[in-house]
């Protein structure tokens, strides 16, 4: 981390390990999509006005809350935004995996939320197709994805 060759401008290069930090009240905030936490390279302005470039080696994707900068009083906490949503809700693992399986075939990420409920960003012509082979199980709603809610792969048991 360091200040940029401009007066305003925020380097970060290497995300260090803040949990130690007591966070102020002033704490600055980078707002970012929830398709933009893996990105290596995002040049904005917080909601103060800091304009923060990151550019970092490591692809770990950045956490709501996470602090990404601190120095003297200011501290930089990282703000997914919600975004519209499809959420299925339904414990029958058939539709789950058909669910799945056609939102997979779109090559988006789905994501499993804390209530048991499974979400993708909102795609009209892909809503529309759920829509009608859901229907009732599913719900258009803004929520935050976050990181670690996306469902990456299943995990195979091990047998001996």
């Amino acid at each position: 981390m360091r200040k940029g060759d401009f007066s305003n401008e925020i380097w970060i290069d290497t995300i260090l390990n803040f949990e130690h930090v007591k966070f102020g009240r002033d704490s600055d905030i980078l707002d970012l999509s929830y398709y933009e936490v893996n990105k290596r390279v995002i040049h904005r302005k917080t909601r103060k006005g800091n304009i923060v470039r990151i550019q970092r080696d490591d692809s770990t994707a950045l956490q709501s809350g996470q602090c990404i900068y601190q120095e003297g009083d200011l501290f930089i906490q990282v703000n997914i935004l919600p975004c519209l949503c499809v959420l299925l809700d339904s414990q029958n693992l058939s539709i789950v995996g058909e669910f799945c399986f056609d939102v997979g075939n779109r090559h988006l990420p789905v994501y499993l939320k804390a209530d048991g409920r499974f979400a993708v960003s909102y795609d009209g012509r892909l809503y529309q197709a759920l829509k009608e082979k859901y229907d009732g199980s599913i719900t258009l709603e803004n929520t935050i994805l976050e990181p670690d809610e996306q469902i990456t792969y299943i995990r195979r048991p091990v047998f001996e």
